[in-house]
């Protein structure tokens, strides 16, 4: 399942000062979809993926930090802080592997597909609750990370990368399980 975004339109908003938790977070969201969908590919599948997966989990943290100040379940929050920290920790990885590694063009399709995952999914309304808003998102989200990540294993060369795209599936996955459970419970209130 890929994830796309409805377009946050400024004018929905005119006349608010500030833009309302759930908005602010969807429009982090759509600016680093923006990034990823303006990035050059250069045919490198480790390359592409480390840049691409980089600004992925940039976004993941945008939209934790905005859950963590003003979220209201304890239970959203904390599990944004344990995201938060994850692609914190997966961001400097990358970076460290982006700063060494020399692309090489190859005939990969690997930019390709994951350009198209990101314009095929389905789109989502939101509710105007941070804490159900974040679970949401942060499951499609996560499940764009986890759809990427395979794509990437169909083409990936490196054993550096390799093993970041299977902890990636693995971490992501458990945590869409907890999101799921957390999204039930705000709900339920």
């Amino acid at each position: 399942m890929a994830f796309s975004l409805t377009t946050y339109s400024q004018s929905e908003h005119a006349g608010h000062s500030t833009m309302k938790s759930s908005d602010a977070m969807m429009h982090s969201m759509q600016a680093g979809m923006d990034q990823m969908m303006n990035m050059k590919m250069t045919g490198d599948p480790d390359h592409d993926f480390a840049s691409m997966m980089k600004m992925h989990h940039q976004s993941a943290v945008e939209m934790s930090n905005l859950e963590i100040k003003q979220g209201k379940s304890q239970a959203v929050k904390d599990k944004a802080a344990k995201i938060k920290a994850a692609n914190q920790k997966e961001i400097t990885e990358l970076t460290q592997f982006l700063n060494t590694h020399k692309p090489t063009a190859s005939a990969s399709k690997f930019g390709q597909s994951a350009m198209q995952m990101m314009h095929n999914g389905k789109k989502h309304s939101m509710t105007s609750n941070i804490d159900k808003d974040y679970a949401l998102m942060m499951i499609q989200h996560h499940q764009q990370g986890i759809d990427m990540a395979r794509a990437f294993l169909k083409e990936g060369k490196t054993d550096k990368m390799k093993a970041l795209a299977n902890k990636i599936i693995k971490d992501q996955t458990k945590d869409i399980e907890d999101l799921k459970s957390l999204q039930n419970r705000v709900a339920a209130r």
